[in-house]
């Protein structure tokens, strides 16, 4: 049986370099002693396998949208992700839930744009159900986003990694990526990092932070025939499992009324931009959800056993770096509902961060009717040539616990997209983007603009 204590030990050897070969710390200098061994890499040529007008690296919802606005704009654009399939924390994690559209007195929507589209599409075929947020099958979202790829003519690479960039002076030229195809390069004019540890912006050398005390991460799963009250049980027959106190939530699957999504707890103490971090977390997440399987079997109803149908193809992770860009939004920002000149998203999510040491959220809600996220947190005076989109966008903690939830994450990246096409139209550095323009292009193409 894996226990947490094996969990920590796993941690303990893997960040000691004996379990495997792990590459620095961020913002740490490789020494001998980094490495169980050091090989000289020789140089070498690379095939140029596409050259186009903007990439977006992260095929998350947020770096889809971005991909399909920048072809909406008339840009080529190519979408890379290292999964087999796209929708980030959706699909590929599990989180099947988007929170409501409209504002908080419920009088006005205040999201549109692709996130209403895919909504519709979903409704379409029964794989929505509403109850003040949207909960989605989000195997069938994989499918409808690989049909909007197609529709605005995204050339996709799916099981593909980022894996450098090569930069000159203040621009990135092209980034490398690893596939089956081997080692090649993609070259493009713009570049939105949507792989929301910002490894793009890190490699260039863009400011960032990984905040003490982090979000820790959940490990997702669907699960039919628990007992009613599971997380009362788990609560109380936890130690006998090797479970540490703890908070989580669940809720069900549209056309799957037995079954649910599971995200009943968290792996502590984790910096999941760290590989060998992030492995360790990926066994402890499938060892919890196996722990608390196991209280259902000997604790619930003895008619109904719980069967597992489903675990992400990685770890729900909230929370590594955060950048810095041209304004950092923050907590009274979001909780006094600032306007914004260049706002390009709407939000009503409050302040939610969970706790690092005992899973409990944590909630503000605003005091107004909705946020806004600016562009300014998405670009940055010293990158000419990349869009954050995602959770490392700038933010303190409080404002960070609130916008780093799909809904709002969809629509930077919108607009992520129309600002990469609109600095190559403009031959602009992407500070220097016109807001105005990005939101009037948004508005444009149906999303909703404040």
């Amino acid at each position: 049986m894996i226990t947490r204590r094996s969990f920590l030990e796993y941690s303990a050897l893997a960040a000691g370099g004996n379990l495997m070969a792990q590459a620095p710390q961020d913002n740490a200098p490789a020494t001998a002693a980094t490495f169980a061994t050091i090989i000289e890499d020789k140089p070498r040529t690379t095939p140029v396998v596409q050259s186009c007008d903007v990439c977006v690296l992260g095929g998350s919802c947020t770096g889809v949208f971005a991909a399909v606005r920048a072809a909406q704009m008339g840009a080529t654009v190519a979408l890379v992700e290292k999964q087999n399939s796209f929708g980030g924390v959706a699909t590929s994690g599990l989180v099947n839930v988007w929170h409501k559209l409209r504002d908080n007195p419920g009088k006005t929507q205040i999201i549109g744009g692709l996130t209403q589209l895919m909504i519709e599409r979903l409704k379409l075929i029964g794989a929505v159900s509403e109850k003040g947020a949207f909960f989605l099958n989000t195997q069938e979202l994989k499918i409808e986003l690989d049909r909007l790829i197609v529709e605005n003519k995204i050339t996709p690479y799916l099981h593909t990694f980022y894996t450098a960039a090569q930069v000159e002076k203040d621009e990135i030229k092209a980034v490398f990526i690893e596939n089956k195809n081997g080692r090649q390069a993609i070259r493009a004019k713009v570049f939105v990092d949507a792989t929301g540890d910002g490894d793009l912006a890190r490699d260039f050398g863009l400011p960032f932070q990984i905040r003490k005390g982090l979000q820790p991460p959940t490990a997702c799963a669907n699960i039919s025939g628990l007992p009613a009250g599971i997380q009362g049980l788990i609560d109380k027959h936890r130690e006998e499992f090797d479970l540490v106190p703890d908070h989580g939530w669940g809720d069900r699957i549209p056309g799957l009324p037995h079954t649910m999504m599971c995200a009943f707890t968290h792996v502590f103490d984790t910096v999941a931009s760290d590989a060998a971090q992030l492995t360790a977390a990926e066994i402890e997440g499938r060892r919890q959800i196996r722990a608390y399987m196991d209280i259902a079997r000997k604790y619930g109803e003895k008619h109904n056993k719980p069967c597992l149908l489903n675990l992400p193809s990685y770890i729900g992770i909230r929370e590594t770096r955060s950048f810095q860009a041209n304004y950092t939004l923050t907590q009274e920002d979001v909780l006094t509902c600032k306007r914004f000149p260049d706002a390009i998203a709407n939000g009503t999510y409050p302040v939610d961060v969970h706790d690092p040491n005992t899973g409990k959220f944590k909630f503000q809600s605003p005091k107004g009717d909705f946020y806004q996220i600016p562009l300014s947190t998405m670009v940055s005076n010293k990158a000419r040539n990349i869009v954050l989109a995602g959770r490392m966008i700038s933010t303190d903690r409080s404002a960070f616990g609130a916008i780093r939830v799909m809904v709002n994450l969809n629509q930077v990246g919108e607009a992520a997209g129309i600002t990469a096409s609109l600095a190559v139209s403009s031959n602009k550095s992407t500070s220097e983007v016109d807001a105005a323009s990005v939101r009037k292009h948004l508005l444009g193409l149906g999303a909703i603009v404040i």
